[in-house]
């Protein structure tokens, strides 16, 4: 009988050591992902620690059931289930339209991107609150849009140094008060605390001398990309992204830069611009002007199976064709992908616009584009495909956030009368080459036909039906999209119905100079026969609203792209179809003529020594 009790009472040790193990395990795992419950749990690790010293086996064998009870009462009461590689998953995501501080002061540039820093460290305690996972902050919000225009040495003090995300570096565990990591360290230690995914846009100095590398926190490679300057540093537009735990995970380096002569252009791989987050969702970065490019984000989409895109922009508004929030439901829709993206928020120098675009899923989006509409969080769920195993949250919230003046958050008691009114500054692109025939209302209401080509290259076909007395006309082109006096020339393809003040065809989109009376126009189908792809439908009101995605289909049948808008429509200022032939940019081009033009040479060269001997 002894021997029996000694086996029963092992028998209980073991299952009581068993237990408390894994109760153990589960309340670390919960610790660690579930901050704001950080005291909850470790009042049941207190616990657990009075079982181990109970002298009554029995006793602590049931206490130890009951607690890993309790603790899985915990994990599900927190929401968390999970999800397998290639099941649907929700997640909370949040952008920021965003007005950088960018006031120079006694404290240089650091008073900038400390300031601008610790605002957006309080909008993720914000973004915690509404159950976001990931939280994107736009292009240029760490340094501002002040950046160009100062002295070199001022412009050093705006920058940070960024750790190679292969060293798993936590900024938030640094110490000291070194210049150029004091707002990186802010914004780590931000993440970690509201334990979410933070995604910023930077100044990033990369050392690329033994004497600057001294002075950087982070053991970096030294960078050998370009003929390294005179101060030892290689600056980048860069975005980072920071993990639950305050890692940076990710370093992309924009590629495709707009008139920004005081970075180099990232020449890392695509493959820098993707992260996978806990929650089993892999995302593609990018920034601002590379949407108009095949890298990185077109390029991962399509060959890495990233459904979801993380954009910071200081978008630059161009119409009829290029405005912010048309180019971003466009790239959304058309791809088939959920794209986030938070823009800074300057309407007096063009910038405005952010916005979540499920173009994955319900093809719904959420946006903010007015001038007035000062700093903004807009939260929203977006439902994806798990490209890894992970751990979700079950949320439903969804909600749209305001601030006034920079500072502070949700401020509701304040009139919009009461601010200044701001002024949105457009640029129209020159549309004297386009291919162009106005387009008459018919009393009746019958159907009209219209057909136009540009350098026989395309040919936009139009189906429409319009009661209206205002101007339209009908846009067809394949050329090169002139940018910022030919700094830049795209390739582009397009078939476009546009609103015009007049008949001259340079009023198209003018809404700078005055509004008309609202109307509507359609129905309508245009369609082209497209050379390039990829294309992106362009729809936009005058009111400077998206139509609905549901309200407008988008077919291909061969090269034919067509448009189809089935209903009549309020305030139509854009409706068209866009491509772009990436191979005919103008710098392409210039490469392969020389190109072709040296081999030319060269055969033409060994020709004539052939002929002399």
């Amino acid at each position: 009988m002894r021997h029996s009790m000694i086996k029963k009472a092992v028998s209980y040790q073991l299952l009581a050591a068993i237990s408390l193990g894994a109760a153990t395990k589960l309340l670390v795992g919960l610790y660690k992902r579930h901050g704001q419950r950080r005291e909850e749990i470790a009042a049941v690790i207190q616990v657990l620690t009075e079982v181990f010293a109970m002298a009554r086996l029995n006793l602590a064998c049931v206490a130890a059931l009951v607690l890993v009870s309790v603790v899985a009462a915990l994990s599900t009461s927190v929401g968390e289930r999970r999800v397998r590689a290639g099941e649907p998953v929700v997640y909370v995501g949040a952008v920021l339209e965003y007005e950088a501080y960018d006031k120079l002061t006694e404290e240089g540039g650091e008073g900038i991107t400390q300031e601008n820093a610790r605002i957006i460290a309080e909008y993720a305690t914000e973004a915690k609150a509404q159950g976001v996972d990931i939280l994107i902050a736009s292009e240029y919000g760490i340094q501002s849009l002040e950046m160009p225009s100062m002295d070199n040495e001022t412009m050093f003090t705006v920058t940070q140094y960024v750790p190679d995300p292969t060293l798993k570096a936590v900024p938030c565990d640094l110490n000291g008060d070194g210049l150029n990591f004091k707002a990186l360290r802010t914004l780590s230690c931000a993440a970690l605390a509201n334990q979410i995914y933070l995604v910023v846009d930077l100044a990033e100095a990369s050392p690329c001398s033994p004497e600057a590398a001294a002075q950087n926190p982070f053991d970096n490679a030294l960078d050998t990309a370009y003929e390294c300057p005179s101060n030892g540093l290689i600056y980048y537009n860069t975005q980072v992204v920071f993990d639950r735990n305050g890692t940076a995970t990710a370093r992309y380096r924009k590629q495709n830069l707009f008139v920004e002569p005081q970075f180099m252009p990232g020449t890392e791989s695509d493959d820098t611009a993707l992260f996978m987050t806990d929650f089993g969702v892999l995302f593609s970065l990018q920034v601002c002007f590379d949407i108009e490019f095949e890298h990185p984000g077109l390029f991962n989409v399509l060959n890495r199976g990233v459904k979801d895109v993380a954009m910071s922009t200081a978008w630059v508004d161009t119409f009829p064709l290029f405005s912010a929030i048309s180019v971003q439901n466009g790239w959304s829709r058309q791809l088939g992908v959920n794209l986030l993206v938070s823009g800074y928020h300057f309407p007096e120098r063009a910038k405005m616009g952010s916005g979540i675009y499920r173009g994955f899923s319900d093809l719904k989006h959420d946006y903010v584009y007015d001038k007035e509409s000062g700093n903004r969080m807009i939260v929203s769920e977006v439902e994806t495909i798990a490209a890894a195993d992970g751990v979700i949250r079950s949320r439903n919230k969804q909600s749209t956030l305001d601030t006034l003046g920079g500072k502070g958050l949700a401020k509701d008691d304040v009139s919009v009368d009461e601010q200044p009114r701001r002024s949105h500054l457009i640029f129209y692109d020159d549309l004297s080459n386009y291919s162009h025939v106005s387009l008459p209302p018919k009393a009746s209401g019958e159907p009209q036909v219209v057909e136009l080509c540009h350098g026989g290259e395309i040919c936009c076909s139009l189906t429409y039906t319009s009661t209206s007395n205002l101007n339209y006309s009908l846009l067809a082109y394949s050329g090169l999209l002139i940018i910022n006096n030919g700094q830049f020339n795209l390739y582009i393809q397009v078939c476009s119905v546009v609103w015009c003040q007049t008949d001259d065809v340079n009023t198209c989109s003018h809404i700078s100079d005055g509004l008309p009376p609202n109307d509507e126009f359609g129905p309508f189908t245009i369609s082209g026969n497209f050379s390039s792809d990829p294309l992106y439908p362009t729809v936009i009101t005058r009111n400077l609203t998206l139509i609905g995605n549901d309200l407008y289909s988008v077919t291909v049948d061969g090269n034919i792209h067509t448009l189809t808008v089935p209903q009549e429509s309020p305030n139509i200022m854009t409706a068209g179809l866009v491509a772009r032939w990436y191979e005919r940019d103008l710098s392409k081009l210039s490469i392969k003529t020389f190109e072709n033009s040296f081999y030319e040479f060269f055969i033409s060269f060994i020709s004539r020594l052939w002929n002399l001997f």
